[in-house]
């Protein structure tokens, strides 16, 4: 899925630049427990297309504001150290394997450095959730303040809802006239395409649940921010966004079965291989099926999958520079895992998919050690981020500022349940 991000030239707003300017003061400034939350307001806040290139070297405003957050907490290492986990050297492997293998693929010098500027965006982020976010209480604070913005961004929404014109236009990279699929306006804000829009408010609902659930802030103040939320996510009109929800009321749900998981995940396996072998079509034929928005291009995400599989011989080493011959559409990679395969080979996909289930295992322990009923469910909230972003990915690839955001909170979700897991056996 490809944004309209108009990479590869200067594209500036007055208003951009001095919103970007007011966030690297206060990226600079603020203590060490808020530093995340600059990103995160010119996530949703700026488009992706406000951007500097210099000497053919494409600075968008997130990389930007997070190379003035890695060169704070560079500036001052001693309060910013934290332990390396799994994660964080599986990630590192996947980094380094994507900029040599894009480097062979694309065949010169510009495919390291065009993947190197992903990483510094991507990895740069994951590490500044590494430093910034490291207990339940940064979560929390976390939590509050998207919460805080999803106010005034849900009247953004309505009002491109209403009038079928995106106020954010005049900054480029999202356009002026409503995306219009079968009848519905498809808002976007901001963002690059109404999906990432979608996905993205829905990612929070769980840690906005885990609040709700644990009482840790008035509930009134909960249903306000969860109410934003969806009615964000509705405007959207994209069925990944709510399959999303869908997908965090079932981890909330599998929460009062939570003694039984072991025997759920086994089941589950023990289902899908079953439907595999008596079903006409292989089991990812089911994704086909899914159109709960209406319009949706479940089938395209299906043939994807079938057509990869087709022709791993083409892309298993180091990649595939194109592959709009695997059939009519399929140039639009809608899957994230098969997209890192195509940027970086089986090896690409294998670590990223360990990556995330590296980070599923420390949150884990950290929820059979949780002390205090507020850590539980914040733990439990993150297992279920992780896991609605792992359901996403089959329908959707990330891409625009949603990047930096994923790898953000992960970085922190690593960090608090890390610490979480290492203060309980240095007490034993």
């Amino acid at each position: 899925m490809a944004g309209s991000l108009l990479g590869g030239q200067t594209t500036l707003h007055a208003v951009g630049v001095s919103v970007l300017v007011v966030l690297v003061i206060i990226a600079l400034k603020v203590p060490r427990h808020y530093l995340a939350m600059p990103l995160l307001f010119l996530t949703v806040s700026i488009p992706s297309a406000q951007r500097v290139v210099v000497a053919t070297l494409d600075f968008n405003f997130v990389k930007i504001l997070v190379l003035v957050c890695l060169a704070r907490i560079y500036s001052n290492k001693k309060a910013y150290k934290f332990h390396l986990e799994k994660p964080d050297i599986i990630l590192n492997y996947w980094m380094f394997w994507s900029i040599f293998s894009y480097g062979i693929l694309v065949g010169g010098f510009s495919g390291v450095v065009t993947r190197t500027g992903f990483m510094i965006t991507a990895v740069g982020s994951y590490y500044i959730g590494r430093a910034c976010i490291r207990t339940a209480e940064d979560i929390k604070r976390v939590t509050i303040f998207i919460g805080l913005l999803a106010i005034p961004m849900v009247f953004f929404f309505l009002i491109e809802r209403g009038t079928g014109k995106n106020m954010f236009s005049i900054f480029g990279g999202v356009p002026d006239i409503t995306l219009i699929r079968k009848g519905r306006l498809r808002c976007q804000g901001p963002f690059s395409h109404p999906i990432m829009a979608g996905v993205f408010w829905a990612s929070f609902l769980p840690w906005l649940g885990a609040l709700w659930f644990s009482k840790a802030v008035a509930m009134y103040k909960i249903a306000i921010f969860i109410g934003c939320v969806v009615i964000i996510i509705a405007n959207t009109a994209s069925s990944t966004p709510v399959m999303a929800v869908l997908f965090t009321l079932l981890g909330f749900y599998i929460f009062t079965i939570r003694h039984k998981l072991p025997f759920i995940r086994k089941s589950m396996v023990l289902i899908l291989i079953s439907l595999h072998l008596v079903m006409e079509k292989p089991v990812w034929h089911l994704i086909s099926r899914i159109d709960i928005s209406g319009g949706s291009t479940g089938w395209h995400r299906y043939h994807l999958i079938q057509e990869a599989i087709n022709h791993i011989g083409e892309w298993w080493l180091v990649g595939l520079r194109s592959t709009a011959h695997w059939g009519y559409g399929l140039e639009d990679v809608t899957n994230q895992y098969l997209l890192e395969g195509v940027r970086g080979g089986l090896a690409g996909m294998v670590l990223f998919t360990v990556f995330l289930f590296k980070i599923f295992t420390i949150i884990g322990r950290a929820i059979k050690v949780a002390d205090s009923k507020e850590e539980l469910w914040i733990y439990w909230a993150s297992g279920v981020m992780l896991f609605v972003h792992m359901m996403n990915f089959l329908a959707v690839s990330y891409f625009g500022q949603v990047t930096s955001a994923f790898f953000l909170l992960l970085g922190g979700v690593v960090s608090v349940t890390g610490n979480k897991v290492r203060a309980v056996k240095n007490e034993l």
